[in-house]
């Protein structure tokens, strides 16, 4: 098993959404990392612990279809891998965008289709308690696993970066900007909530929970003024228009 390397690992429902986005990758492009795509599996975490066993490097790192990694990207987590050896941090999970209690509205900077540029810029790692699941990163021997019984594609990098706090391993967002090249969602899914009510009965003892779309809380408090907003905007007739990817996340990065 390599130490030095990358491994980028993706699960893919759509074959043209990964070639115009993860595969424009420059350092993908140019095979400077090993590429595992895992194809229709009904859950992430079942299509990323199967990688993890087929991963030829020790740093693996999970990247959703629609991300571009820009030709900085790398480089920032080397650096960021670097500064963590160099101060003996036992870490478990490390991300581009990341939450924790009291924290600025986002740790880490990135783009987001619908949202623009966001996140507070950081300029080495810093501890959070979970990360947003657009870009996760471990290591092989840590022995990390994604909970297998966790359904469908959310939550997950909540999930994982508790498991690792439970093993005594610490999160942290890194300086690593990348594009989040997405169809925007106005409304979470029911599949949402399910992921939701299985990390909140899974990780009780830790709530509430910080993570980048909503607090998970003993009393499900944000999910009640979700809804209650939704169902006023619908009384109201109200409607908002979300963004559509677009057909290369690369002019995304032009229009700051």
């Amino acid at each position: 098993m390599k130490q030095d390397n990358v491994t980028i690992v993706a699960a893919v429902n759509n074959r043209v959404v990964l070639q115009r986005n993860l595969s424009l990758s420059p350092d993908i492009r140019n095979g400077n990392m090993q590429l595992i795509t895992k194809h229709n599996f009904p859950s992430a975490a079942l299509a990323y612990n199967e990688a993890i066993d087929e991963a030829d490097n020790d740093v693996i790192v999970f990247v959703h279809q629609d991300v571009y990694l820009p030709e900085t990207w790398l480089p920032g987590l080397r650096k960021s891998l670097s500064c963590l050896e160099k101060e003996k941090t036992r870490w478990g999970v490390l991300g581009c965008f990341g939450s924790k209690p009291g924290g600025p509205g986002g740790i880490g900077r990135v783009y987001t289709n619908g949202m623009g540029f966001h996140g507070n810029e950081i300029d080495k790692p810093e501890p959070v308690q979970t990360l947003d699941e657009i870009v996760l990163v471990i290591r092989k021997s840590s022995g990390l696993r994604f909970d297998p019984t966790l359904p469908h594609f959310h939550m997950y990098g909540a999930d994982i970066c508790l498991s690792a706090l439970e093993k005594g391993m610490k999160s942290y967002a890194i300086p690593a900007f990348c594009v989040h090249n997405t169809n925007q969602i106005v409304n979470l899914p029911k599949e949402f909530y399910n992921c939701y009510r299985h990390v909140k009965s899974r990780w009780s003892k830790y709530l509430p929970i910080y993570t980048s779309c909503i607090t998970i809380s003993r009393f499900d408090g944000e999910i009640h003024r979700r809804r209650i907003h939704e169902a006023v905007n619908r009384f109201l007739g109200k409607s908002i228009m979300p963004a559509s990817r677009v057909e290369d996340p690369r002019s995304l990065l032009r229009v700051e």
